[in-house]
């Protein structure tokens, strides 16, 4: 492994892994993992310090029709569908992430966003009425108390997204045709964080095929990671940079993260 990575997990799961949560005060990252076939969802939580689980595969009462919406301080939020044939009756439900047990439920409540202190969002119950909640408690607060500048901090670096048939994606292109003889197709993801260059494309092999290559700034490829085949189509958000980390999905259900030394 090139000295500027270290492997520090590679963790499969039984199930696509849906959705991944950052937190914008500690190093966590929470996951919402899906088992499509037996219509059930999990959730787990990293910590990117020790690379220790807080806790893992939990399945909350509702097995399907929830799914991670924020965190928010200690409290993590999910958006339960309370009824599956009109998917804009949504709930709230708050869980202790400390403690590991729900906190509150707001019934009737189409979240919008959070900080520190309060949840914002839409009670559906009596018309469509924008509404803060105390983010500990659940209970409703006056809007003039709802600060933006208390807003979380969320160190999560994306890779920009280059479309064929744009000059960037030809650039990156010519670049990758040059040193590994790769043509991408449709789009590239494509990110300079501090030494590294990183390069996320889709190429034809039977069907469909996703690689990540990682250069350095002088252009020397460091490793290659194929994180998926047989594709059908391209995804969005092949990697993203969170707490130093590179994180990755391969396969759709296994999480690999890189310490950025």
């Amino acid at each position: 492994m090139p000295k500027h990575l270290e492997l520090k997990l590679s963790h499969p799961f039984r199930g696509i892994i849906w959705n991944t949560v950052a937190d914008g005060n500690q190093p966590r990252l929470f996951l919402e993992v899906r088992d499509v076939k037996e219509k059930k969802v999990s959730f787990s939580a990293l910590n990117l310090q020790n690379y220790e689980w807080l806790w893992k595969d939990l399945a909350l009462e509702e097995p399907w029709w929830v799914s991670l919406a924020a965190i928010s301080a200690e409290v993590l939020l999910f958006t339960v569908y309370t009824d599956t044939n009109n998917p804009d009756k949504k709930s709230l439900l708050a869980w202790d992430v400390s403690a590991n047990k729900m906190s509150w439920w707001y019934n009737g409540f189409a979240f919008s966003g959070a900080n520190n202190l309060y949840v914002k969002g839409i009670d559906t119950k009596f018309g469509a009425k924008e509404t803060v909640l105390d983010v500990f408690s659940g209970k409703v607060v006056p809007q003039s108390d709802f600060h933006l500048d208390d807003s979380q901090n969320f160190p999560v670096i994306r890779p920009f997204q280059y479309e064929e048939g744009t000059a960037h994606f030809d650039t990156v292109t010519d670049f990758l045709r040059s040193r590994l003889g790769v043509t991408p197709l449709i789009t590239i993801d494509y990110l300079e964080f501090k030494q590294l260059i990183l390069v996320s494309v889709f190429v034809k092999e039977k069907d469909l095929a996703n690689y990540l290559y990682v250069f350095d700034s002088g252009g020397g490829m460091l490793f290659e990671e194929k994180l998926g085949e047989n594709l059908k189509g391209v995804g969005l958000d092949t990697f993203f940079i969170y707490s130093d980390h590179l994180i990755l999905v391969k396969n759709k259900n296994e999480l690999i993260t890189y310490k950025l030394l």
